[in-house]
């Protein structure tokens, strides 16, 4: 077997959609999955997600409302290392599938259990659905259309894959914590940590505020006065790109190049420090969309390219896939298929060197592998963990992190495993990382940490860095390709002196091919490999913005890898080379899509053209007064339906007897179910069809997440912390993403000042005071 978690035994008997991606990842990077599916399969189980999402997996079908199936899981189980599923705890007790009473034949057992909003909050009984949680928690009006007013589905599936980053690391961390403590635990992921860790970048601030509102993530506005263009342009020939000018001076060279020149003034230092005067304001936002008009798109882009300016095309999903860089880096991936003859999708996302995954196999049929059940059930049942020393609380206690990144992802990877117990040190240049300005984005990135600010061009430094990648378990960085080596911490030469060093690179593209060495920065990656167009709707242009980026999703990716490799660490006794780009994140989060044998997208899923959902039962509904969300694809989501609209008789009619028959039927469906919102207020329709246990919310009209920073039982979960004492003073900010029953992440307190650790940090490598103070005086250090 191959990759990072070869070995690992995966039962997934999950009906929910993020389930079949958490299998994908962790099937892509070696673990056997054994996918446990009713008899016909889910009612996703027919849509073409599944040659994405199902691929490298066993297909078993078992009824488990039958005792004899019931029985063959719970063997399947005592075999596995992790079980997940989307029970609620009443089906979980009723079916003997609670971790309790499977820890009595498996105690190494690892549950993760996938729900809307999670075990321990006041909203726990509501139903599951990516849409409802995004309705209910106000996501969907955080965005804006081109075209109609009011609420936007969310095209782009952000919170199926954010559940899928939070659970993959809630599982990958107890896995950890089994080989320190021999026992298993449960893991709770929910939709509305997923929505949490998708608002990392924002906080409460006493007395301030956020950097970007929080009402309209998508407007062209929502970076005010910050000295910054980060925005979608229409070029001379109609096609749209996106640029960032954050960087060196890129916000100056950028409106050089447009024409402005004469009115933008040159900022000495980080430009984000300086706001922008009125006129400025007025260039900058809003007469450049003007200017863009004057040349071709690729024109525009090898000009910004030529400034060191960060642009790319906005592309359609999977078209980056015959782009050059991805040819060179070998990221795509063709695969045989029955009804396209070969389709090509995105390879697996994370890059290990000595453990390297197997290519994926073609998604299953449901039940393929049904005769292999009695085989899987002679295996040996799963031994119990030998018992070590045990961990101190936390699943990463005793884990040491140089973090070198700049700006968000690769730091706010680093911070997640900060948060689940890991000792990280934030080194950061003398002048301070250019996202300090923008406190709310830095803390989000760097709290927990120890900070040794230092000078690293300078011979004393690198020899300083060494000492601690010496004797750390991980380090990681995203300067661009020949960076690191150049100031004396390769790859190679850092593998060569800690063999057990997990080295992490997390660069925009990779560490070679032809665009390797550009700029990258939120959403570029997301705009290139189609993020954008999922949220502008079919036959519309691209969205301005959707919920979620390479930012977050990097990081979250980066976490997943860094846990990986500790994983395939502790089953192989060596480190190894992890490469985990933003585009590669970009890709595993558009996989939804593929590319024919033409060449031509193939869309897993698609907003419709009124961005207002997925099919007639995955969709908001304009009611006579407010919006309201159903999610009714399954069979008993639908009778609900059916009787609460007054017409029972829709449940048995043959054109929507099944989920396939209704997705073949859905206009049909629209053209019923319209009429019905449209005569009622969002009130109304919605007591109806909650009365009849149809799976519905009213779509709120401002972003709740704001508000779940103040709620007293969102502190009480840990999933807010609040800290008095932070560099912007008093705020609340977004706690603990994974959620870990028997070894909880823990609360470190805010990001620290700059240079805030380092005499303590020099001592410990064993500098004497006078060292310290020597090297303070000839500014390799820096102290606060």
């Amino acid at each position: 077997m191959a990759g990072p978690l070869a070995g690992v035994v995966v039962i997934d008997a999950s009906t929910v959609m993020p389930g079949a991606m958490l299998g994908m990842l962790l099937a892509d990077h070696g673990a056997e999955v054994i996918k446990i599916e009713p008899p016909g399969g889910a009612f996703y189980a027919h849509d073409l997600t599944r040659k994405s999402w199902d691929r490298g997996k066993k297909s078993i079908t078992l009824d488990l409302e039958s005792d004899a199936d019931l029985a063959a899981l719970r063997a399947l189980i005592a075999r596995a290392d992790v079980f997940v599923h989307s029970l609620t705890p009443e089906q979980e007790q009723a079916k003997g599938l609670a971790r309790m009473a499977l820890a009595a034949a498996n105690p190494g057992l690892i549950e993760c259990a996938l729900s809307a909003y999670g075990r321990d909050t006041p909203l726990s009984g509501r139903p599951y659905g990516e849409s409802l949680a995004a309705a209910r928690l106000g996501l969907m009006s955080t965005l804006t259309s081109r075209w109609r007013e009011g609420p936007v589905y969310l095209g782009h599936p952000a919170m199926h894959y954010a559940l899928m980053f939070v659970a993959s690391i809630g599982v990958l961390a107890a896995l950890r914590a089994r080989r320190e403590s021999g026992e298993g635990q449960s893991i709770d992921a929910s939709l509305l940590d997923a929505a949490a860790a998708l608002s990392v970048m924002h906080w409460w601030q006493e007395g301030g505020q956020s950097f970007m509102t929080t009402k309209d993530r998508s407007s062209p506005l929502r970076f005010g006065k910050t000295r910054i263009i980060s925005a979608m342009c229409e070029a001379s020939d109609g096609e749209q790109l996106y640029l960032s000018t954050t960087g060196g001076a890129g916000f100056k060279r950028t409106m050089d190049l447009l024409g402005f020149g004469d009115r933008i003034q040159t900022v000495k230092g980080p430009e984000f420090a300086v706001p922008l005067t009125d006129d400025e304001y007025q260039a900058a936002r809003f007469e450049i969309e003007a200017a863009f008009t004057q040349r071709p798109r690729d024109e525009w882009i090898a000009l910004l390219h030529a400034e060191d300016v960060a642009a790319l095309p906005v592309l359609p999903p999977a078209q980056v896939l015959n782009d050059a860089q991805i040819g060179a880096t070998g990221q795509a991936v063709t695969l045989e298929d029955a009804d396209f003859g070969a389709i090509r999708q995105a390879a697996p996302a994370l890059r290990f060197r000595a453990n390297a995954p197997a290519a994926p196999r073609p998604a299953p049929a449901i039940g393929a592998d049904n005769a292999a059940l009695s085989a899987l059930l002679a295996r040996t049942p799963r031994a119990a963990d030998a018992k070590q020393a045990g961990i101190d609380g936390a699943p990463l206690s005793g884990v040491r992190i140089v973090d070198l990144g700049a700006f968000f992802a690769c730091s706010f990877g680093a911070r997640i495993l900060s948060d689940l117990g890991a000792e990280v040190i934030k080194v950061e240049p003398l002048e301070g990382d250019q996202m300090r300005p923008l406190a709310d984005l830095f803390d989000g990135a760097q709290r927990g940490k120890r900070n040794l600010a230092l000078n690293l061009k300078a011979p004393e430094g690198q020899a300083i860095l060494q000492k601690l990648i010496a004797e750390a378990d991980i380090v990681l960085h995203n300067m661009r390709p020949g960076n690191a080596e150049k100031l004396g911490f390769g790859a190679e030469a850092m593998l060569q002196a800690n063999p057990r060093l997990i080295y992490a690179y997390m660069p925009g593209y990779g560490s070679s091919g032809p665009k390797s060495k550009l700029k990258s920065f939120a959403p570029l990656l997301s705009c290139w490999t189609g993020a954008m167009h999922e949220g502008g709707g079919e036959g519309n242009r691209p969205a301005w913005g959707v919920v979620g980026n390479e930012d977050l999703y990097n990081g979250l990716l980066g976490a997943v890898g860094l846990l990986m490799g500790l994983e395939a660490r502790n089953r192989t006794g060596r480190g190894d080379y992890l490469e985990c780009p933003q585009l590669h994140s970009s890709m595993l989060t558009t996989a939804t899509h593929f590319l024919n044998a033409a060449g031509e997208t193939v869309y897993g899923l698609r907003l419709d053209g009124a961005q207002q959902g997925f099919s007639a039962l995955d969709r908001i509904y304009r009611c006579a007064e407010g919006w309201v969300c159903i999610a009714c694809r399954d069979d008993a989501a639908f009778r609900a339906l059916a009787a609460a609209i007054g017409a029972p008789a829709l449940a048995d009619d043959p054109r929507f007897a099944s989920a396939a028959a209704r997705s073949r039927n859905d206009a049909a469906l629209l053209a019923l179910l319209e009429p019905f919102f449209a005569a009622r207020s969002a009130a109304d329709a919605f007591a109806m069809l909650d009365g009849a246990g149809a799976p519905a919310e009213i779509v709120r009209e401002h972003n709740w997440m704001s508000d779940f920073l103040h709620e007293p039982w969102a502190k009480a979960s840990g999933r807010v912390f609040e800290d008095a004492q932070s560099i912007k003073g008093h705020i609340k900010v977004i706690g603990q993403l994974a959620r870990l029953e028997r070894t909880p992440g823990v609360r470190k307190g805010p990001a620290a000042r700059l240079g805030e650790h380092s005499a303590a940090i020099l001592a410990e490598l064993g500098y004497s005071a006078e060292e310290i103070a020597a090297l303070q005086a000839a500014r390799v250090i820096a102290q606060s």
